[in-house]
């Protein structure tokens, strides 16, 4: 009988704690899963929760007397669940607009894997929220290890690199050092409610955690987790001030949060001390103050956020796509990116669903932050519960640190920062005072489970295939085909293994574009070509098509071909310096000095770099283009850089050789004074030029001043580069028409060392 429950007892779960503390567990692992051979450790992680999906589903399944029988009904009327579902359903729709719909597949995988996760952990967490402080002491043990993996690798390596490469290697399996710095300040929060709850060796703990977490925190000088860290940090003690009346021993309490961020903010500036960086790691204060928006990576950010803008405004209805901003933005970029950078995220998830779902998508994504906001204040002003007010700011610290993270970065696709968020919504639904209804059917919640499993065997599915991708991914990037001749793989391998979807690299290009490079690098050009087709119908934005196409026409020896894709690649990325080098480069073959000028025009007005003037120069003097104008089209660079070194040297080249070049003229004429002056002018701009300072000594040798010519030719040798023996010859006719047989004789050695022929016969004549 006691296994059967009471009228009383219907609507309360009585699933053991331990299995939801087990579950917490469990997730959190992921932060510890090793990257292993795939490119993206987040693929790892999204299956790893899928699974966890199921195992918990069936768990529901098989123990569904246990489940609340309020829960699901509730979840039914929710707005959170509601507004997630309808959200979820126009990401689907999107699909039908997307020209990717590889990457929607991929993206809403992800998203409903999340879901999912959240259904579980409202489940799981319905009439458990006594269960919180527990949870609390396993997300700070995770927080622990975490942070403290992280500042071992970092002491480990500092000793023996810069800090800024020891904190660059310090961020575990997150992808970079901001994913693990979110990760981390997304936990604080809970540390927090136990600091102010437990006592002497939990409480302890949880402060040293707190100075781990906040070490490794300010050492990666994340700015993003730096103004979250200091927005949940006042937020929370001006709370646990009013909660306490603002009495002093609330104050003093309150005192104790602050310490071990103050000690951890001393020992991150002690170790920026010793590093030589002098814009990231000078001093946490230091990267506080570079939030501006004159920062370079702020700029970026409002270049993103305008670019996506546009791509809304352009499709308001259905967006581009789930998951198509990584290569539907790239065109928009073409003027503000530098080489192969591609944005890949906009920086801001709610632009980024504005621009790839919609608009009204957008606006309901963004709408349930809104209510989240707003119910869990409402039940911290209004409830009489203290547990209830307890978990609305622990709510609102996370939804803080996420929606912080979402407006400058991108978590809504990193899984270490999706179970929070998952967690933020089950907590937020879950603790509602008014979790109560009269719907209790057991048909019902069984149909529902079985739903939940089917769709997580499906999201674990999807998630193996991604994972599968990522794998290939890793494989090509590790043979390094763009560079190498020969890699492990080849073309055949990589098409029979291109997956379903993701059909592009994390970076956005297509397996296929690698594909055809294999089959470049092996010959087969036309199996190339049939790949590029195909890679062009996927991402056609980047240039690196063209520029593939352009080596195999140059390789059939068809310039009229390879002139076209060149100039195609650089017209697609006009700030691309790698494709700039090789267009001017087969112009300058083709005398066109006109795309010259055209494309040194169309790159110095978006890049003001040396080499926007330096290249196309190089290449304008293989063509012969007048002297005149080049060092006119110099000077221009120089307007935009004053006192550019290689351009002052560029320019003075020039004019030395045309000074050198008319001397040389004018020295063939027997005109030796005008021919002197020639070379004259050039010496006053550069006195080291070898070669002038051999003509200026031809030039008196001609004219038969051999006493003057000798100290212009010995000075020409102190430099490299006169290897032929002849200066040293001249050197040696000049001793002996001054009869200086001694010197003359050296020199002749000298000379017939370096195998000049005439130097012998002299060596014979004069020096028996």
């Amino acid at each position: 009988m006691h296994n059967i429950r009471t009228n009383a007892n219907r609507g309360i779960s009585i699933i053991p704690g331990y299995i939801v503390l087990l579950f917490v567990g469990l997730l959190l692992i992921i932060d510890f899963i090793p990257s292993n051979s795939g490119v993206l450790i987040a693929n790892t992680q999204f299956l790893y929760l899928s699974v966890l999906n199921i195992l918990i589903g069936v768990y529901f399944y098989m123990n569904s007397k246990m489940l609340s029988d309020t829960i699901f009904p509730f979840l039914k009327r929710s707005y959170i669940t509601i507004s997630f579902l309808l959200f979820l359903s126009i990401c689907g729709l999107s699909f039908l607009v997307a020209k990717n719909e590889s990457l929607v597949i991929t993206r809403f995988t992800e998203l409903l894997i999340v879901f999912c996760l959240f259904i579980n952990l409202s489940v799981l967490l319905k009439d458990k929220l006594n269960l919180i402080y527990k949870i609390i002491l396993i997300i700070a043990v995770s927080a622990f290890f975490q942070s403290g993996l992280a500042l071992y690798k970092f002491s480990q390596l500092s000793g023996y690199i810069s800090v800024a490469e020891a904190v660059n290697n310090m961020r575990g399996n997150a992808e970079n050092i901001n994913i693990l710095a979110a990760s981390l300040t997304i936990k604080i929060p809970f540390l927090f409610i136990g600091i102010t709850h437990f006592k002497s060796v939990k409480k302890n703990f949880l402060l040293f955690t707190l100075f781990f977490v906040t070490t490794a925190i300010f050492l990666t000088a994340a700015r993003t987790s730096l103004l979250n860290l200091i927005v949940i940090t006042i937020g929370y003690i001006f709370y646990f001030l009013k909660i306490n009346s603002f009495e002093k021993s609330s104050f003093r309490k309150s005192f104790i949060l602050i310490i071990p961020i103050i000690i951890s903010l001393f020992v991150s500036n002690r170790s920026f001390e010793k590093s030589k960086d002098n814009n990231r790691y000078i001093s946490v204060t230091n990267r506080i103050s570079q939030i501006n928006t004159t920062d370079a990576s702020a700029k970026a950010r409002l270049a993103y956020w305008e670019n996506t803008i546009k791509i809304s405004q352009a499709n308001p209805l259905l967006g581009i796509g789930l998951g198509n901003y990584r290569i539907e933005s790239i065109p928009y970029e073409k003027y503000s990116e530098n080489d192969f950078s591609v944005s890949l995220d906009s920086h801001n998830d709610f632009l980024e669903i504005f621009a790839e779902t919609g608009v009204i998508n957008g606006i309901l994504y963004f709408s349930l932050f809104i209510y989240i906001f707003f119910i869990n204040i409402k039940w911290l002003l209004k409830s009489n519960d203290d547990n209830t007010k307890r978990i609305a700011i622990l709510c609102l610290m996370l939804l803080i640190v996420y929606g912080g993270d979402a407006f400058f970065n991108f978590p809504m696709y990193r899984p270490t920062m999706q179970i929070f968020f998952s967690l933020l919504l089950a907590l937020t639904l879950v603790n509602s005072p008014g979790l109560i209804s009269q719907e209790r059917s057991e048909p019902v919640k069984i149909k529902f489970i079985a739903i939940l499993i089917g769709i997580a065997i499906m999201t674990s599915y999807s998630a193996f295939i991604i994972y599968k991708a990522s794998d290939l991914e890793a494989e090509i990037l590790k043979d390094d085909i763009n560079n190498n001749l020969k890699g492990i793989l080849s073309g055949d391998e990589v098409v029979s293994r291109i997956p379903k979807y993701p059909n592009v690299f994390r970076t956005s290009e297509s397996f296929y574009e690698y594909a055809a490079i294999y089959y470049i690098r092996e010959k087969k050009y036309d199996k190339a070509l049939t790949c590029f087709a195909r890679a062009s119908k996927i991402n056609p934005y980047s240039g690196r098509i063209n520029f593939y196409k352009y080596i195999i026409s140059k390789e059939k020896n068809n310039l009229d071909s390879a002139s076209v894709y060149i100039k195609e690649a650089f017209y697609l990325r006009p700030r691309n310096l790698f494709y700039y080098k090789y267009s001017t480069n087969l112009a300058a073959v083709r005398k066109d000095t006109i795309e010259i000028l055209k494309e040194s025009e169309l790159f110095s007005k978006y890049r003001k770099i040396t080499e926007a003037w330096s290249v196309p120069a190089a290449e304008l003097q293989k063509t012969n283009f007048n002297k005149k104008s080049l060092i006119r089209f110099v000077d221009q660079g120089l307007k935009q850089i004053p006192n550019d070194s290689t351009l002052i040297k560029l320019k003075n080249d020039i004019v030395i050789k045309d000074y050198i070049l008319e001397g040389q003229i004018l020295l063939s004429q027997s005109k030796f004074d005008k021919s002197l002056e020639s070379f004259e002018k050039a010496l006053k701009i550069n006195p080291n030029d070898i070669y002038l300072l051999q003509s200026i000594g031809l030039n008196y040798y001609y004219s038969e001043k051999y006493k003057e010519a000798i100290p212009y030719f010995l000075n020409a040798l102190k430099y490299p580069g006169l290897n032929n023996g002849i200066t040293e010859f001249y050197v040696a006719t000049c001793y002996l028409k001054n009869n200086d047989l001694e010197n003359a004789c050296e020199y002749f050695n000298l000379s017939k060392a370096k195998s000049f022929r005439a130097a012998e016969q002299q060596l014979n004549k004069a020096c028996k």
